[in-house]
């Protein structure tokens, strides 16, 4: 019984880090509907398009003209599970999470692979292509062209941009949450094929410190280690 209890908690978490690696950078989702009809909603519609496309426009231009940012993070799980630890990005391409113990967990995009590494076992990688992380890591970011959006949701303080993979190639969304006026990305949700969402919310970031190359490598004989050298 122990065994099985162990093996089911060490897929849940390595499952975990899969949300968050095939979604995220990667951060409830808010839903709003459109709605239509009558002459007033109708141009109330094209304004609200047009405010849309601004927003996207201002959202692809913060994340193309980022190239270094470094912090922490927190995240919640569906299941209300907390994890927490350091990440490291630097664009076009690169990013890590460390997971703080007793995770024992390791995200990292190479610019090619997205790996996740849980514990001792081998890594587990994927094209960044095939997963919304490339949405923001591409050396040219278009939310509007590369993803199919969903939703915009501008509030007092924060934008809130729904996207999914406009091939339907990566499944699930992701909901990027950035702060207003002064765009700075802040937190994002990533919810998968079956609804469950998975909530990462940045905290004491730092932008323009570059992160040594080795952070963005992973080797399967690698064991998750918090803290790289700078």
């Amino acid at each position: 019984m122990f065994i099985a209890m162990s093996n089911l908690d060490q897929n849940h978490r390595r499952r975990q880090g899969m949300l968050f690696a095939a979604a995220a950078i990667g951060i409830g989702m808010l839903i709003v509907a459109f709605v239509s009809g009558g002459t007033a909603r109708a141009e109330a519609s094209a304004d609200a398009a047009i405010a849309d496309e601004q927003a996207l426009d201002n959202a692809s231009a913060y994340l193309a003209a980022l190239e270094n940012m470094q912090g922490d993070f927190l995240q919640l799980g569906p299941d209300g599970s907390v994890a927490e630890g350091k990440f490291y990005l630097r664009r076009p391409g690169r990013l890590r999470f460390e997971y703080q113990p007793p995770d024992n967990l390791l995200v990292v995009a190479d610019g090619t692979w997205v790996a996740v590494k849980d514990s001792s076992s081998p890594a587990q990688r994927y094209p960044i292509a095939s997963t919304p992380l490339s949405l923001f890591l591409a050396a040219d970011v278009d939310l509007a062209n590369s993803a199919r959006v969903l939703n915009v949701d501008s509030q007092p303080g924060a934008l809130l941009i729904t996207l999914a993979d406009r091939a339907g190639e990566a499944p699930g969304q992701i909901t990027l949450v950035f702060d207003q006026p002064n765009m700075q990305l802040r937190q994002w949700v990533v919810t998968d094929a079956q609804g469950l969402q998975t909530t990462v919310a940045l905290r004491n970031v730092q932008s323009g410190i570059r992160a040594d190359n080795a952070l963005f490598t992973l080797r399967d004989e690698q064991r998750p280690a918090i803290g790289g050298r700078q």
